[in-house]
């Protein structure tokens, strides 16, 4: 179906393989809502790192020629957003994030009934507001396994209720986008928490931590990228840095290959 949507008579075509997309939606309620590592014909997989919780993402085999195709759906959210109280005053904690995130993981174990099994909904039963009981056309790819649920139940949101609002109104105008988009028989799987870092560790215009002298932070889980390409963009940059430090290079001086010596390149 994205194969088609994108490519039209094409569609099927080795040459171009399967097809991808990048939406972006802007909600009424202020919140940006965006498709995030589109996976084409990929696999919905857990993420989890913690007892009890459940944390999905998304990734494609080298021949992308499973059955579904599968996206992150992400709204925007701020430091402001982690408070417990919601009236967004007052300092922030650096974990707040981290709690945040623990608590919308432990509740998907909590709609997934255990077994680490996630939390899913049909996106039709999803736009109107109703428990999904059975599936459809669409068969999910997430292992354990999917329960079907209401990711929306007040009380026992998936997600909260600003963020479930912001993608309830994005879906259909993804759909004039892609048509096919918002079919009733797919099926969204809860919950992604982990597109950024709920933190960043501070450092300097060299790279390297401003409390602790040699520790140069990168990447995403140091709150410097948000996905494989800049996360790897980050790491050379960061790369580079530690060899001017050795090299005792000052500022954004290139550093040439032919500048660097065996023993160098075999320290970093």
């Amino acid at each position: 179906m994205i194969d088609r949507a994108r490519f039209g008579r094409f569609a099927g075509n080795p040459i171009l393989g399967a097809a991808d997309y990048k939406l972006v939606h802007h909600a009424k309620n202020g919140r940006s809502v965006y498709s995030f590592c589109m996976c084409p014909g990929g696999t919905v997989v857990a993420a989890t790192s913690e007892p009890e919780r459940v944390v999905t993402n998304g990734m494609s085999q080298y021949s992308r020629n499973e059955r579904n195709a599968n996206a992150g759906i992400v709204v925007g959210i701020s430091p402001q957003d982690y408070r417990q109280d919601g009236l967004g005053q007052g300092p922030v904690d650096p974990l707040d994030g981290m709690r945040f995130q623990r608590g919308w993981e432990s509740r998907a174990y909590e709609l997934g009934e255990g077994g680490y099994q996630a939390p899913g909904q049909l996106v039709g039963d999803f736009v109107k507001r109703q428990r999904s009981k059975v599936l459809g056309a669409v068969l999910p790819s997430y292992q354990p396994g999917v329960r079907l649920t209401d990711l929306a139940q007040p009380g026992r949101e998936s997600l909260p209720v600003y963020v479930l609002d912001a993608i309830r109104e994005a879906i259909p105008a993804f759909e004039r986008q892609i048509a096919g988009f918002a079919m009733a028989d797919a099926v969204l799987t809860g919950v992604e928490t982990r597109t950024s870092s709920p933190l960043r560790l501070t450092r300097n215009r060299q790279y390297e931590s401003l409390n602790v002298r040699g520790l140069y932070p990168a990447g995403e889980g140091a709150g410097y990228a948000g996905g494989i390409m800049s996360a790897g963009v980050d790491g050379i940059e960061v790369a580079e840095a530690v060899a001017r430090s050795i090299l005792g290079i000052a500022g954004d001086t290139p550093v040439s290959a032919h500048a660097i010596g065996p023993s160098v390149l075999q320290a970093l």
